[in-house]
């Protein structure tokens, strides 16, 4: 087997035949990535799909620039960037066009954040863009970026980019010898998975800059390009491989299910996929794809990824992929409407699926398939052919006139919508001024009234010190509780801070002499919360009163943590918790627009809660009890 056959220049084939199965393994990878941005708790692994995309993308893209050298010669780079333009730029830029009208129709707050998103998507630079200005996948203060889900775009537009020029050097090179390139490119997935370890910052922390890095993610289409050397169809039917299409089938099948189970077990954040989960999926994807191509497998047959429906899905892969971000990032549960989770589900796949059938139809389709219509010529025919069907030359003058509108909107300068932020820097600028006199510990304990199975230990007087631990939440309501408790209440809040991260923040206090009698914790906000977490952070308390806050944030992990809250923290000695979630239900008007953040009434009703729980004015929250006490949250999705 050769890299490129020496032949003389002739007209190209017609397009290669269409495998139906790749286009359901599409399918699978993006029922998946909506579901995991749905927060539909069972696809929390759902993610994975972006990176079998990759695997494909890198299979395919190698896949045509080999077919190139070995029957023309060389590859054509003007017609391959060519078709690369028209298979993604026409319906990206759609989509684009359109939720900028949508914006300026009914969320003008959102205005001042387009320009640089469509720069950075225009450009193929998104990922460089969200790393550049330290912008989270995994959570975020307010609504997320409308197109930051075109980081995976760009690092394949930068991969068809360089791959191709990389590949022909190598052909022409190493013309016989496959298995040097190969070696190669093992070398550079393995690389890759090393680069994006070491990028990995370790539990507790943001990996966002390991999950949008360019070469960290090379190990997925790089993978896909090394089974492309090494397994092509046409070689299958000659190889021996080719007779064992029963056993590819079994291996590619298992690798299907075992991606399937990923996307339900492991979370974005889980140190085990930056440390070889990744390269798993890849690998497994690649398997899954080997089955796919094999001219004698059974997956691709009509009764499994072959199938009408899956198929269907698939060629609207990249339209579902386009516009099911924006739509979900402006139609959100509890913050854009008061509608239950599964009713705005229900309307955001609705409006997904219809905008994805006719962007398919009037421009993925045309463009892909080389219509007469999808050119400069075609459309000045339309726009001037005075034909007696107006519906193509109004379709024309339309599309002209939203481009142009939502240019127009784009380059107007627009006013930054920064309540937020201006309530985050408000509240730090507070904290950094914080006194940081000796806070005495100690005290007795008593029994709290309706939870006689329950000690807690009490302030050493009346009005006696606390000490609140949390996040941004916490951050802004921090004037507000400075002013309830004076200079009883210490707090150390931070933005973006993990469940993890606060058990070293109470040690340390507790280390300094500072650590009062009652400890106020918020957790559950910014990510999963686990049982060992919390008995971590109330061992950390060394016997002090823990009341530990619930969340109220639209997100997918709110009911676990506050039903793990429920269940466990009653059985920890001297913990209760906090009913924030309860007692701000109906409550729209103390969030910000995140509907995390606080309003000025807000901010009150918080610091009531905090005073109220800590003074014992109300009753803390323990399993199996009838009465509730409330404390603030400090709710923070960034």
């Amino acid at each position: 087997m050769t890299l490129a056959a020496p032949a003389p220049p002739r007209r190209a084939p017609a397009a290669r035949a269409r495998i139906g199965g790749l286009d359901g393994l599409r399918a699978v990878a993006v029922i998946g990535v909506i579901l995991y941005h749905a927060g539909v708790t069972w696809f929390g692994g759902g993610f994975i799909g972006v990176d079998i995309f990759f695997v494909l993308s890198g299979y395919l893209v190698t896949t045509i620039v080999m077919d190139g050298l070995e029957k023309r010669g060389n590859l054509g780079f003007r017609q391959f960037w060519a078709n690369r333009f028209r298979r993604l730029e026409p319906a990206q830029l759609t989509m684009m066009v359109v939720i900028t009208l949508a914006v300026a129709v009914g969320w003008r707050d959102l205005l001042s954040t387009l320009r640089p998103q469509i720069i950075a998507g225009v450009t193929g630079t998104m990922n460089w863009y969200l790393i550049a200005n330290n912008s989270s996948y995994f959570q975020q203060a307010a609504r997320a970026p409308l197109f930051r889900h075109l980081w995976s775009l760009a690092i394949e537009l930068q991969f068809y980019l360089v791959w191709p020029l990389v590949l022909i050097a190598l052909a022409k090179r190493y013309r016989d010898r496959v298995s040097v390139v190969a070696g190669g490119l093992t070398v550079a997935v393995l690389a890759s998975v090393v680069y994006m370890a070491i990028l990995y910052p370790g539990a507790g922390n943001d990996p966002s800059r390991a999950y949008f890095d360019t070469f960290s993610r090379l190990q997925a289409p790089l993978m896909g390009a090394l089974l492309a050397m090494l397994w092509r169809p046409k070689a299958l039917r000659r190889a021996r491989a080719g007779q064992h299409g029963a056993q590819v089938t079994v291996v590619a099948a298992l690798a299907l299910v075992l991606l399937v189970v990923m996307m339900h077990g492991v979370n974005d954040r889980d140190p085990f996929m930056y440390r070889g989960g990744f390269f798993l999926t890849a690998l497994l994807s690649a398997l899954v794809v080997a089955g796919l191509v094999h001219p004698n497998g059974a997956l691709g047959g009509r009764m499994a990824l072959g199938s009408g429906p899956m198929v269907a899905i698939g060629l609207r892969s990249y339209g579902l992929y386009l516009w099911h971000w924006p739509v979900f990032v402006l139609l959100r549960p509890e913050v854009d409407t008061d509608w239950s989770w599964g009713t705005v589900f229900v309307i955001r796949i609705a409006v997904t699926v219809a905008l994805t059938e006719v962007c398919y139809r009037l421009v993925e389709r045309p463009w892909h398939t080389r219509s007469p219509s999808a050119s400069w010529a075609g459309f000045k025919h339309r726009v001037l052919d005075p034909s007696p069907t107006p519906a193509p030359r109004i379709l024309a003058i339309g599309s002209a006139l939203a481009c142009v509108l939502a240019l127009v909107i784009v380059a107007v300068p627009h006013k930054a919508d920064t309540e937020i932020v201006d309530s985050l820097e408000e509240g730090q600028a507070l904290l950094a001024n914080q006194s940081t006199a000796t806070i005495a510990g100690g005290g007795t304990t008593t029994t709290v009234a309706g939870s006689p199975s329950t000690t807690l230990p009490v302030d050493p007087e009346p009005g006696g010190p606390v000490t609140l631990v949390g996040d941004s939440v916490m951050v802004g309501a921090a004037p507000t509780v400075l002013e309830e408790f004076g200079d009883r209440a210490l707090i150390d809040a931070k933005v973006s801070r993990q469940a993890a991260d606060i058990t070293p923040v109470i040690e340390r206090i507790k280390s300094e002499g500072r650590l009062g009698p009652t400890v106020v914790v918020q957790v559950g906000i910014n990510g999963t919360v686990t049982e060992e977490n919390l008995r971590d952070i109330v061992g950390a308390a060394d016997g002090r009163r823990v009341l530990i806050i619930n969340a109220r944030v639209p997100r997918p992990w709110q009911d676990g943590n506050n039903e793990l809250l429920d269940d466990l923290v009653g059985d920890l000695p001297n913990a209760g918790v906090i009913d924030w979630y309860g007692e701000s239900d109906g409550h729209r008007d103390w969030f910000l627009d995140d509907g995390v953040h606080l309003t000025e009434s807000g901010r009150k009703a918080y610091a009531d809660l905090i005073m109220e729980a800590v003074d014992g004015k109300g009753a803390s929250k323990k399993k199996d009890e009838t009465t509730t006490t409330t404390a603030p949250d400090d709710t923070d999705a960034n």
